[in-house]
Parts: structure tokens; sequence; C-alpha cells
């Protein structure tokens, strides 16, 4: 569990859940999807095995996810190649361009160092936030008809 405060004090209670792309947890996985308001793939900058792997989990999260679920890519272990550019085997670049194929917030983080880690769970609480605010807009849309006899207003709500 992880609060975030946004600007304006709204508070978003962000439950997280980290399967470490095991095997083992991959039917558990997809019977979240559905669910989940918002889903965090990570890669290894520093591996192209991982950059090729995540690629499943994108075209599985893709088949399975609700509509209006906020997806995050992130390519983490920035801080291994501080210094090191040999390290690194997944250009930003190529990073950006599979979240922007697929539709994905993108981030570049060290979770060793927690490099970006705040700005990137500040930003999905945001998304989260104003995807509920969205939704509370659209269920809450009232619109008063008159009725044929003209004396009480019928009111239907508007919901996706």
């Amino acid at each position: 569990m992880k609060s975030v405060t946004l600007a304006g004090s709204a508070t978003v209670v962000l439950q997280l859940w980290d399967t470490a792309g095991q095997e083992r947890f991959h039917s558990v996985t997809q019977q979240y999807y559905r669910k989940a308001d918002g889903i965090i793939i990570m890669y290894d900058i520093t591996q192209s095995a991982s950059f090729i792997a995540v690629r499943e989990w994108l075209d599985i999260v893709q088949e399975r996810k609700s509509n209006g679920v906020v997806l995050m890519l992130l390519g983490n272990k920035l801080d291994v190649t501080d210094g090191d550019r040999q390290r690194r085997e997944v250009t930003t670049r190529d990073g950006q361009k599979l979240a922007d194929h697929y539709k994905a917030v993108f981030y570049e983080c060290s979770a060793k160092s927690g490099y970006n880690m705040d700005e990137l769970v500040t930003r999905l609480a945001g998304l989260l936030a104003t995807m509920q605010d969205q939704q509370c807009e659209d269920t809450l849309s009232l619109s008063v008809h008159p009725t044929k006899t003209g004396c009480w207003p019928t009111i239907y709500s508007k919901s996706r």
C-alpha cells in the first residue's frame, strides 16, 4: 500500500502487487487485469532479453485489461548504467517507442536508488485520480427532462 498526496491535498491510496514477472504468477496476474485501474510493467535496461520478454506481458495486458486502465512501462536499473554506457542494452528511444506502441506512460528509473520513483508513482496516482473524477462526472451527469404532464421532472443518470 502506498499513499500519495497530490496537489490540492487529494490523497490516493495505491495497492501495488509485485509479481516480478515470474511464471508461477502468470495465471494469477491475468485474473487481476480486468479489475486493475493501473498496470506497471518493468524491464531491465541492461538486459535486452528482458526488453524482448516484456512484449509478451504487454500483449497479454492489452488483450485482458479493461478500457481506461492506466498502463505504465518502466525501464529499470538506470543506476547500473551511470557512467557506464556499455552496460545499457536497451536505449531510452527503444523504450519510448514500445510504450508509444502500447499507449503506455514511459519512465526510466532505478528501484535501487529511487531515481524517478516518486515522480512515476505521483504521475500514476494523478492519472488514476483524473480517471476516477471523469468516471464520477460521467455517472453523476444528470439531465432533467420534463414529463408529459409537466409536473415532475424525470432524472436520468448517464453512465458509460
